[in-house]
Parts: C-alpha cells; sequence; structure tokens
C-alpha cells in the first residue's frame, strides 16, 4: 500500500499539509553535496507512511486551527518528526545489518555503513538547526526527550539480544523507546504549537505514547505472519537478528519444557534457514502466540481512544480515532 493511498483513507483532512511535508523534506537537502543529497532524499522518499508527521498535524488541527501561521509552522515541524524518524532507521538498519527496508534496499546496503551513519547523523542535526529557528523549548525538549528514549531503548534491546529471559517490563521499555516515544513527542508538539491547555497537550501526548506501543506490538505480530511483499522486509527478521519481541515472550510463557528447548535452541543459531524458520512459526502458531498480542495491542488501543476522550469532537480528532483503527487493522 503506498503512502498516497493511506492518506486517502486516513488523512484527508491534513492532505494539503502532508504534501507540503513531503516538499519540506526536500530544502534541507538541496544545498548538500551531491552523495550527502541522494543518499538523505532516498532515505526520506522511502515510502513510509507518515504517521508521525500525520500525528504532529493532526494534533495540532485538533486543538485549534490557528490558521496559516499555525498550520506553516506545524508543517514544518512535522517534518522535523519524519527527518528525526529516517535518521533512526537509517542507524537501525546499520546495527541490524539490515539490508531491506520498505520493500527496497536499505541505504546501509547500497551505500555502505560509513556513508549511512553520517547521513544519519545529517538529518538529526539539520532536525535540530531547524528547532533551534524556531525557537520554543518546548518543542525542542520534547523532541530532545524523545531522541535520549530512542537511543536508550535501542541499547537495552542489543542489550537482551537472543535472551529468551527478557521480561515483559524490559520488551515495554524497548517498545516505548524504539517506537512510542517519538510519536508522544509528535501528538505533544501539535498540540503545543495550536497553544493547547496542559490538560489537552498532556492527553495528545499519552495517546501517541499508547498509539505507539500498540503499533510497534502489531509490527512484531506482523513478523511471524504478514507476507513479505506486504511487509517490505524478510517474514522472521526480528528472530533471525535476535530480537526478542512480545510473541516469543508469550511462547516462553506458554510452551511446554519440550518446546522451549527448542525455541532456545532456534534463538542461539548463529543463521536461520527457512526450515528454522518454519518450525518458529509453527510454535508462534500452535501456542497462539500472535492472538496473544493482539489482546495486548487492544489494552493499549483502548487507552490510546480513552485519552482522545479529553480532545473535543473535530474532523481532526475523528481522523486520530481512524488512525487507531489502521493500527489494529493493518497487514504491513
Amino acid at each position: 500500500m503506498s503512502t498516497v493511498r493511506t492518506r486517502d483513507g486516513l488523512f484527508s483532512v491534513i492532505a494539503a499539509d502532508l504534501t507540503a511535508v513531503d516538499d519540506r523534506l526536500q530544502e534541507p537537502v538541496e544545498r548538500s553535496g551531491a552523495l550527502l543529497q541522494t543518499v538523505a532524499t532516498y532515505a526520506l522518499a522511502s515510502g513510509g507512511k507518515r504517521i508521525r508527521p500525520a500525528l504532529l498535524l493532526l494534533a495540532a488541527r485538533a486543538s485549534g486551527d490557528g490558521g496559516p501561521d499555525q498550520r506553516e509552522r506545524a508543517v514544518t515541524l512535522a517534518a522535523v518528526a519524519e527527518m528525526m524518524h529516517a535518521a533512526t532507521l537509517i542507524h537501525d538498519d546499520i546495527v541490524d545489518r539490515s539490508a531491506m527496508r520498505r520493500g527496497r534496499p536499505s541505504a546501509n546496503a547500497r551505500w555502505g555503513a560509513d556513508v549511512s551513519v553520517l547521513v544519519g547523523d545529517f538529518l538529526y542535526s539539520r532536525a535540530i538547526q531547524i528547532l533551534v529557528a524556531d525557537g520554543d523549548m518546548r518543542i525542542l525538549q520534547a523532541f530532545a526527550d524523545a531522541t535520549v528514549c530512542m537511543t536508550e531503548g535501542e541499547v537495552l534491546q542489543l542489550q537482551l539480544l537472543r535472551d529468551l529471559k527478557i521480561s515483559e517490563e524490559d520488551y515495554l521499555r524497548i517498545v516505548t523507546g524504539k517506537t512510542a516515544a517519538l510519536m508522544s513527542a509528535a501528538a505533544r508538539v501539535g498540540a503545543l504549537v495550536a497553544g493547547a491547555s496542559m490538560l489537552t497537550v498532556e492527553a495528545l501526548a499519552a495517546f501517541g505514547l499508547s498509539l505507539g506501543i500498540g503499533f510497534q506490538l502489531v509490527d512484531d505480530a506482523l513478523d511471524y505472519v504478514a507476507r513479505q511483499e506486504r511487509l517490505g522486509k524478510p517474514v522472521g527478521s526480528d528472530f533471525r537478528e535476535g530480537k526478542i519481541t512480545y510473541p516469543v515472550i508469550h511462547l516462553m510463557r506458554t510452551a511446554s519444557l519440550a518446546d522451549r528447548a527448542v525455541l532456545e535452541e532456534l534463538a542461539n543459531q548463529a543463521d536461520l534457514d527457512n526450515g528454522d524458520l518454519d518450525a518458529l512459526r509453527a510454535l508462534v502458531e500452535r501456542y497462539a502466540a500472535v492472538p496473544a498480542t493482539m489482546r495486548l495491542v487492544d489494552e493499549y488501543l483502548a487507552r490510546a481512544r480513552t485519552q482522545l476522550s479529553a480532545v473535543p469532537d473535530s474532523p481532526a480528532c475523528r481522523a486520530l480515532h481512524r488512525l487507531v483503527d489502521f493500527v489494529r487493522e493493518r497487514d504491513w
């Protein structure tokens, strides 16, 4: 599914603003060297869902429509959210040695780690320049806090690679850092741009956090059941890379001793072949690990809907509710 099709169904109220975000994303790299511009443009135009910019724009619109100046500022800051997200993905692909990203070669696979890590650093740095120019310390603080959380989440995940004894608490700390922190920041910043009350700001930030945790849980479930052409990466990538996600945590709680021994053997293998992945997926199905994951998804998405109750009804607020539905139902 393309980004455009996603926008048509979910984001019609901010369609023009999202198009402006895409245009704005080209500006930070236009005056850069040829290689930097090529790689950064490739990373920014990789067909993502634009969930984080949309969250910021919808949160701003739901908190009060301040006219063209507010919308222009929201577009700029939405581009910052996407630049930070793209930088994170570039760095993730280097750490994970991922060859594919969203159905095409990763920047790391095309240009190597040396170039890619510098392009990720560049995108972060340009985002910071834009935030400094904006001048609102609350917004700079929100994005800075999210960046710290993202780094902490990634480092914790590295520490716990292939550790089948990972606790649900540590797993959720990873998920919060990797995914939910930036979504929460995007929603918070949107509300701040609109001059919302602190009650609304905190409600939308909490909404973004719950939505982000649910989003990552769905991602972790899809790794075992989605089709590769929809997922944009090989199915089973998480376990192959040593990432122990919620479906496997559920397996370790519910599987027989014999099946846990099989799981431990698979986790300790340096390289998994298709037969190994088939065995893993059979265990996931036998112990209903994906339905268990989706039950946890539903808990977090119910929280997200409750947190939205503090936001007055509007087309933008209704779009945020539809975004919750999309997170629950998506298959990519």
